[in-house]
C-alpha cells in the first residue's frame, strides 16, 4: 500500500472513532439546547431574581466580622430618649443643643437623619441659627412623592434625600445616591456625607471613567446598578438615577453607637466627634424609621432589620472604605460573560449525564460541581464580583438530569435494536416449530379450561362454605359470650367487690363487648359478601328514625358535653319508603365514629333531597303520571365533625375491612369493619359514600340513598321540627352562617394586646418571620378565637401588609397621631 493510501485509511478510522465518540452527544444536543435556552428565557423573564436576591443575602451575611468603622459615629434617638424628653418629635431646643455640643468637639460633617420642614417648638429659632452657623452640617429631605421638603434654613447643597429603592421582597439592597428632580440633579444624604469627609482628603467627587454616568472618587468608581445587573431584571433603576449595591459591613460592633441623652450629658469622648462623620436618627421600632436588610442592627443585635442611620452608615462606610482602604465594591460580569458561564455549566451537565455510566457517580460529579459553584461565587463576591449562581446551578442540574433519561433511553433503543436483530434470525428457526407448538398448546388450553372450570366450582364451594361457618361459629360463640357478659353483670353489681375486681370486670365487659361487635361485624360483612343481605322496603318515618338516633347518642352526647344538630330540609316528605334499618346503620356507624374522635365543637346531620339547596330548597319528585306511582327520591346524608380529622394519605384505608387509621390505632377501639360495611349497604340502597377531611379540622362523609316519598291524601308533607336551643342536641332548619367580624371589632381586639407583644408582632410581619407571627398570635385569648383565626388566615396567605396596618392603626391612635 502506497504512503497516500496508508495516510487515507488511518483518516477513515480516526473518522470512525470521532463519529462513535460524538454519536451520543448527537442524541442529547437538541433537549440540551432546549434546557439551556429555557434556563435564558427564565432569566431574562426574572424567574430565578428573587432566589438569587436571597443568595446575595446570604453570602453577604457569610462574610467574616470585620473591623468597626472608626470614622462614623451615629448618635441614637432611642425609646428611652423619646420618654426622657417626653415629647416626639424631639422638640428643636433639645435638638439645638445636641448640635451645639457636638460641635463643639469638632466634628468633621454632621448628619442629622430627621425631617425638619416643620417647626416644632419651643427653640425653633434657636434651631434655625444653629442651621446657619454649622457650616458642616447636611440636612434630610425626600425628593421622590410623596415628597417631604428640607429644613428652610438650610440651603440645597446642604441637604441630601433619604429615598431608598426596596426590592420586591420588601428589603433594601441598594443606595440611591442621585436622581434628577424638578430642581435639578440631587445628591442623597449617604452621598453628601462621603464627599464631603473625602473633600478634606484632597478627593473630589467626579465622573466614572468606565462608566461617564456614575461616580467616581478618586480611582474609586462606583458601579452603578442598571435595569439588569447581576441578579436583578429589569430593575427600577432608570431616569436619570444612579444607584449602587450595598455591600454591608459585617459585625455586631460595625459603628460606634451613642445615644442622644450621652451627649447631652458630655459622657462621650471627643476624641469619638473630632474629624468623624456624626449621623443623627431614630432607633426605636416605635419610629417606622427601619427596613429589612442583609445586616443585622448594631444598636440591638437581636433586631432582625437595620435602622433607617445604620442604612446611611454602611452606604457612608462602603465609599470611603472604597476610596482610602480599597474595600471591594460590588461589580457585575457584562451579560455576554454572565451568560457564557451559565451555559458552559450546562455544557459540563451534558457530559456528566452522556460518559458518567452510573447514576450515583453522576451524581457525586454533579455534587462536587454544585459545591464548586457556590464556593466560586461566594469566593468572587469577596472579592466584589456579583455572578450568577441560581441560574448556573439550574442550568447544571437541569442539563444533567434531564438529559441522563435521554441518554438512558437511547441505550435502551440501541439494546432494543441488537436484541431485535438477534430475533430476525431466531425466527426461521421458531417458524419451523411454531406449527407443532400450536398444537400442543392448544391441547395444553383445552386441558387448562377444564381446570379452571373445577377450580371455579371449587371456589364456590368454598365461599358457601366459608360462610356457612361464620354463621354457624359466630352463633357458637355469641351463645357462651353472651352468658360471659350477664355473669360479669352480675358480679359488678356485688358490694363487697374490690376496687381491684371492679376495674377487672369492667376491663371483661369492655373486651366482651368488643369481641361481640366484630363477631357482628364479621357476620354481616359475610352477608353482604355472599350476596344475601336484600333490601327490606317499608313505611317509616323519617322523624321516628331521628328521633331514635338522637336518643342512642344523647347519654354520650351529654358525657362529652359537644353540639349535635339535626338538619332536615323541608322539602322532604315526611314518610317514605325504604330500608330504615339500614339506613339507621349506616347512619349509626358514621355518628359513632364522629363522636369518637371529635372531644369539643359539634357533630351535625343534614338531610336533604338531591335538589334541595344548600338551604334546603327545592321539592321532592312528583308522582308518575302514567302509573301514578311517586318516582324515586334520593336522599343526601352529611354527617359533619369538628375533631382530629384524617391525614389525606389515610383516606384509602377507610372503606378497607380490618384498615384502620392512626387515630383510630390510638384510640384502641373499633374493628375497621364499621366502614366497609356501611359502604357496602349504602351501595345495596342504590347510593355511594365519600368522605373529606382535614387535620386538626374535622371530617365530612356523606352517602346517598334511593326511597320513595308516600303521598298521603291530603299531600301534607312536614319538617321535622324539634329539641330546645338550651340542650346539647338541636334540630334546626338551616345552620346559621357566623357573620364576619368588622375591622372595629378586630381592632378593639388587638388594642386590648399588651404594647410589648403589638410590636413584636409588627416586627415579626415586618420582617416576614411567619413562624414567629403563628407563635405570637397563639397568645391571643380563646375568646376572641374568631379574630384569631382571621389572622392566621392572613398570615397563613401572606397578607403581612394587612397586619401591619392594623397595628400602624392602633400605635398611631395610643400616640394621639
Amino acid at each position: 500500500m502506497s504512503v497516500f493510501g496508508r495516510v487515507v485509511w488511518l483518516g477513515f478510522r480516526v473518522w470512525r472513532r470521532i463519529r462513535k465518540q460524538t454519536a451520543g452527544l448527537q442524541v442529547g444536543l437538541l433537549p440540551g439546547m432546549l434546557f439551556l435556552g429555557l434556563i435564558t428565557v427564565g432569566r431574562l423573564a426574572g424567574a430565578f431574581q428573587l432566589l438569587e436576591w436571597r443568595a446575595l443575602d446570604v453570602f453577604l451575611q457569610s462574610h467574616p466580622p470585620e473591623a468597626p468603622d472608626e470614622r462614623i459615629l451615629l448618635v441614637s434617638i432611642d425609646e428611652q430618649t423619646i420618654q426622657a424628653v417626653g415629647a416626639y418629635p424631639i422638640p428643636d431646643q433639645q435638638l439645638t443643643s445636641l448640635l451645639r455640643t457636638l460641635q463643639q468637639h469638632q466634628p468633621r460633617v454632621v448628619g442629622l437623619d430627621l425631617f425638619r420642614d416643620l417647626p416644632v417648638e419651643p427653640g425653633h429659632q434657636d434651631l434655625t441659627a444653629a442651621f446657619q452657623e454649622m457650616e458642616n452640617l447636611i440636612g434630610i429631605e425626600k425628593v421622590l412623592p410623596p415628597t417631604v421638603a428640607p429644613p428652610s434654613a438650610l440651603p440645597p447643597e446642604r441637604t441630601g434625600f433619604v429615598d431608598a429603592p426596596l426590592d420586591e421582597d420588601g428589603r433594601q439592597r441598594r443606595m440611591l445616591l442621585g436622581t434628577q428632580t424638578d430642581q435639578g440633579f440631587r445628591f442623597s444624604l449617604a452621598l453628601l456625607l462621603a464627599q464631603t469627609y473625602l473633600a478634606q482628603e484632597n478627593i473630589p467627587l467626579n465622573n466614572g471613567r468606565r462608566d461617564p454616568l456614575t461616580m467616581r472618587f478618586g480611582a474609586a468608581e462606583i458601579p452603578r446598578v442598571q435595569s439588569n445587573f447581576g441578579g436583578y431584571t429589569r430593575a427600577n433603576a432608570g431616569g436619570g438615577d444612579v444607584q449602587m449595591l450595598l455591600n454591608f459591613r459585617q459585625g455586631s460592633n460595625a459603628f460606634r453607637v451613642v445615644t442622644f441623652q450621652a451627649v447631652l450629658a458630655s459622657e462621650v469622648d471627643p476624641a469619638w466627634v473630632r474629624d468623624r462623620i456624626v449621623l443623627i436618627g431614630m432607633t426605636t421600632p416605635s419610629v417606622q424609621d427601619y427596613v429589612s436588610a442583609a445586616t443585622n442592627s448594631v444598636v440591638d443585635a437581636e433586631d432582625n432589620w437595620a435602622y433607617g442611620i445604620e442604612i446611611q452608615a454602611h452606604a457612608v462606610s462602603q465609599i470611603i472604605s472604597a476610596t482610602l482602604d480599597q474595600r471591594p465594591l460590588i461589580k457585575t460580569w457584562p451579560n455576554l460573560s454572565e451568560y457564557l458561564w451559565i451555559m458552559g455549566w450546562g455544557v459540563i451537565g451534558i457530559g456528566f449525564a452522556r460518559y458518567s455510566r452510573s447514576p450515583l457517580r453522576a451524581l457525586f460529579w454533579v455534587g462536587i460541581s454544585v459545591v464548586s459553584i457556590t464556593v466560586i461565587s461566594h469566593l468572587a463576591l469577596t472579592a466584589g464580583w456579583w455572578i450568577p449562581l441560581v441560574p448556573a446551578l439550574t442550568s447544571l442540574t437541569l442539563c444533567s438530569a434531564g438529559l441522563a433519561a435521554f441518554y438512558q433511553y437511547d441505550r435502551v433503543i440501541q439494546t432494543k435494536i441488537k436484541a431485535q436483530q438477534q430475533a430476525v434470525s431466531l425466527l426461521e428457526q421458531a417458524k419451523l416449530d411454531l406449527e407443532v407448538k400450536v398444537s400442543e398448546r392448544t391441547a395444553e388450553l383445552q386441558h387448562a379450561n377444564i381446570e379452571l372450570s373445577q377450580a371455579k366450582e371449587l371456589a364456590e364451594t368454598a365461599s358457601r362454605a366459608k360462610s356457612h361457618f361464620l354463621a354457624h361459629m359466630s352463633h357458637e360463640l355469641r351463645t357462651p359470650l353472651s352468658a360471659i357478659l350477664g355473669f360479669n353483670q352480675l358480679l359488678a353489681k356485688d358490694a363487697t367487690l374490690s376496687e381491684t375486681n371492679r376495674e377487672r370486670t369492667r376491663l371483661i365487659d369492655q373486651s366482651g363487648e368488643h369481641l361481640l361487635g366484630l363477631i357482628n361485624d364479621i357476620l354481616s360483612l359475610t352477608k353482604l359478601e355472599s350476596g344475601k343481605q336484600v333490601l327490606h322496603e317499608a313505611p317509616f318515618d323519617l322523624t321516628d328514625l331521628m328521633e331514635t338516633i338522637e336518643a342512642l347518642f344523647r347519654l354520650r352526647i351529654e358525657q362529652k358535653g359537644i353540639q349535635f344538630l339535626i338538619e332536615i330540609s323541608p322539602d322532604i316528605p315526611q314518610q317514605l319508603v325504604g330500608d330504615a334499618q339500614k339506613l339507621r346503620q349506616v347512619l349509626i356507624n358514621l355518628l359513632g365514629n364522629a363522636l369518637k374522635f371529635t372531644t369539643e365543637g359539634r357533630v351535625t346531620l343534614r338531610v336533604r333531597s338531591q335538589h334541595s339547596g344548600a338551604k334546603g330548597q327545592g321539592s321532592a319528585a312528583p308522582p308518575s303520571p302514567t302509573t301514578h306511582r311517586p318516582l324515586p327520591t334520593t336522599l343526601i346524608f352529611e354527617v359533619e365533625d369538628t375533631g382530629e380529622g384524617i391525614a389525606e394519605s389515610e383516606l384509602p384505608k377507610l372503606f378497607i375491612p380490618f384498615a384502620q387509621t392512626e387515630s383510630g390505632e390510638k384510640a384502641k377501639t373499633g374493628t375497621g369493619l364499621g366502614l366497609p360495611i356501611s359502604e357496602q349497604l349504602v351501595q345495596l340502597m342504590g347510593g355511594t359514600i365519600q368522605v373529606s377531611s382535614q387535620l386538626g379540622r374535622g371530617t365530612l362523609f356523606c352517602f346517598t340513598a334511593q326511597v320513595q316519598p308516600m303521598v298521603s291524601p291530603q299531600g301534607a308533607v312536614r319538617a321535622s321540627e324539634w329539641g330546645t336551643a338550651d340542650s346539647t342536641a338541636a334540630v334546626v332548619q338551616s345552620p346559621d352562617i357566623s357573620p364576619q367580624e368588622s375591622d372595629a371589632a378586630i381592632e378593639a381586639t388587638l388594642a386590648a394586646m399588651p404594647p410589648d407583644w403589638l410590636k413584636a408582632l409588627h416586627r415579626s410581619a415586618l420582617s416576614l418571620n411567619g413562624r414567629q407571627v403563628m407563635q405570637l398570635l397563639d397568645s391571643i385569648p380563646s375568646d376572641q378565637s374568631k379574630v384569631a383565626d382571621y389572622l392566621i388566615g392572613l398570615a397563613e396567605n401572606y397578607a403581612y401588609t394587612q397586619i401591619t396596618d392594623l397595628i400602624d392603626a392602633i400605635l398611631q391612635a395610643d400616640e394621639g397621631i
